[in-house]
């Protein structure tokens, strides 16, 4: 098993027991909706120092890869990601009746999309994309990584850097509604997106009063040598 590096934002923000409630984001890779091996781990992680959790499944989401790097159609984009969620859902509870977890809800991202004020809020985050340099700066740095790791071998084009960006922004608004149904952590079993590590830790001011409440751990897990 890797050894695991626990990091949080803002430094020292978590108490015992965890103010409001805590969610995990699960993100489904490209093509597939297979579940990250170390994510057993991070639940129990997660259930033994932060108490109670939910599961936040980025399933619409990833319907932007499929445009962006299979060239599908949007509506079989929304094929796909639909297959996809319900494969990694049924994983998701089979793990977590495994690990004899109780009460853990799943969150699909396609559910809050169709919250009434989801589109309002997308606008305004596309607005700081367009009019706040260090928003757009951070944004566009977390696409630079993720294209450097994932599409080596894939014509990168202005329109897989606009999908890559409306992924993020399409999250950030997500985030946002769970804050506001008392969620005031996110773990992740990985690095968390820099636009939330700044907004976190107050490096980054003006973009969002609400995700300001929300702290973030992150599980990055090192191979033992």
């Amino acid at each position: 098993m890797p050894t695991p590096i626990v990091n949080v934002f803002p430094e020292g923000a978590l108490t015992n027991p965890v103010e409001g409630k805590v969610f995990v984001g699960v993100s489904l890779k490209i093509r597939t909706a297979e579940l990250p091996a170390h994510l057993s781990w991070a639940l129990n992680w997660t259930r033994d120092n932060l108490g109670r959790f939910d599961l936040l499944i980025g399933d619409y989401l990833n319907r932007h890869n499929y445009e962006a790097f299979d060239g599908a159609t949007e509506s079989g984009a929304i094929e796909h990601t639909t297959r996809d969620a319900d494969h990694a859902s049924k994983k998701l509870r089979r793990l977590i009746s495994a690990n004899s977890m109780e009460g853990v809800e799943l969150i699909s991202a396609a559910v809050l999309c169709k919250n009434p004020d989801f589109l309002g809020r997308l606008e305004h985050f596309e607005r700081r994309y367009r009019d706040n340099h260090d928003f757009r700066l951070l944004i566009d740095q977390a696409v630079d990584n993720y294209l450097r790791r994932t599409a080596s071998s894939t014509r990168v084009d202005q329109s897989v850097r606009a999908h890559c960006v409306a992924y993020q922004l399409e999250e950030l608004v997500l985030f946002e509604l769970l804050v506001e149904k008392d969620y005031r952590v996110l773990v992740y079993a990985g690095a968390q997106l820099p636009v939330m590590r700044s907004i976190a830790s107050k490096s980054l001011s003006g973009i969002s009063r609400v995700l300001e409440a929300l702290s973030l751990v992150e599980l990055r897990f090192a191979r033992a040598k």
